[in-house]
């Protein structure tokens, strides 16, 4: 259940997935090779259809005509139900002019620029944007954008060791003191794709940042490599590349917070921590509304894991265990994580004691908020 209509406004434009929170971009990232990254789509949202208040946030083609992304980005920010079809558009490839405009004609678009339009979108059931759960969503197109041999896998469990390095890519702010914002007064906008390196950071780390991650059961924290350079709220694919060459998409951006501030205002402030939504409990959810099979997703012993390089801030100690999607600490990275037990888990059973568990917290600031009314 939703909390009141006035506390939902009062978080929502602090971002919990309102436009002004996916108004943020990945911030003094670097330019991606053209190459590597065909799977990637930008998906453009208009709140009217107008091509008005426009956002812009990140997926991936997992088959030729459907994409996945965060809930956050398709959904109505105060039901949490997908937004209508026809103010969806969805573009693939590195290279984009039309994402840094404030205002886009979604036909025009379509009609000039290669776009398309949704046919269907899917918010996970279980999402809920003031309690940032089950951040994830599916975007079947009108049309298929790419080939077979332009999507990327999905891995069903990433290594969550720490300081095990991953990229993260995003549709970008050029302009690092905007922290991400990507007001047109204050941000200039980069028309290739970015990328930043991250790095796992410790549960203890993470937690201490969010306390709510101790109880979510298909998250991966990560914090930037460099402070300077990371996602922001509404921008963060988080990718691994295997030993193949090919790509898997290990999570999608959640939120970024810095502690006493979730999700921060800024995203690349000292202390930003990255939290991703990752796969496993949602397979069986994936299969069902997807061409894909359980078959389709990887085992993370398909791709090759380093430590990140040192940071400009201290590294965090090493842990010598991780939290599973399970629940229980996990052993090496070559644990196989095809087990059945793990792949038909589905998040929503899984995370429903978690969920409880974040509203609790959520509430307690929110009904001194209330009390004022």
């Amino acid at each position: 259940m939703k909390l009141s209509t006035i506390a939902l406004a009062t978080v929502a434009t602090a971002g919990s997935g309102a436009l002004g929170l996916l108004e943020k971009r990945v911030v003094g990232g670097s330019a991606v090779a053209s190459s590597d990254y065909s799977f990637v789509t930008n998906i453009i949202v208009s709140s009217s259809g107008s091509g008005k208040d426009t956002s812009v946030c990140t997926g991936a083609l997992i088959s030729p005509n459907t994409v996945i992304t965060s809930a956050a980005c398709v959904a109505d920010t105060v039901s949490d139900k997908a937004v209508a079809v026809n103010t969806v558009i969805v573009g693939q490839g590195v290279q984009s002019t039309v994402v840094g405009n404030a205002t886009v004609s979604l036909a025009q678009a379509v009609a000039q620029s290669g776009y398309v339009y949704a046919k269907e979108i899917h918010v996970h059931p279980g999402y809920n944007s003031i309690a940032y759960t089950d951040n994830v969503a599916v975007v079947v197109l009108s049309q298929p954008l790419g080939s077979a041999a332009s999507v990327a896998k999905l891995i069903s469990k990433p290594n969550a060791t720490a300081k095990t390095a991953y990229t993260a890519v995003g549709w970008g702010s050029t302009n690092a003191e905007a922290g991400g914002l990507s007001t047109p007064a204050t941000a200039s906008f980069a028309s290739k794709l970015q990328q930043v390196q991250l790095s796992v950071g410790t549960k203890a780390a993470c937690t201490d940042v969010w306390a709510s991650y101790a109880n979510l059961t298909n998250s991966l924290c990560l914090t930037p490599v460099k402070t300077s350079a990371n996602v922001c709220n509404g921008d963060g694919l988080l990718v691994k590349q295997a030993n193949d060459k090919s790509m898997g998409i290990a999570g999608l951006l959640n939120i970024v917070a810095v502690k006493g501030d979730v999700p921060a205002e800024t995203c690349n402030n000292i202390g930003a921590t990255d939290f991703f939504t990752t796969f496993a409990n949602y397979v069986s959810w994936i299969t069902q509304i997807t061409p894909l099979k359980s078959s389709d997703f990887v085992s993370s012993a398909s791709f090759s894991y380093g430590a990140a390089s040192s940071s400009d801030d201290s590294d965090a100690a090493s842990e010598e265990g991780s939290l599973s999607d399970d629940g229980k600490a996990s052993g090496s990275a070559s644990e196989s994580e095809d087990d059945e037990s793990l792949i038909d888990h589905e998040s929503s059973h899984s995370s429903s004691a978690s969920s409880t568990a974040v509203l609790a917290a959520a509430a307690a600031p929110l009904a001194v908020l209330l009390a004022l009314f």
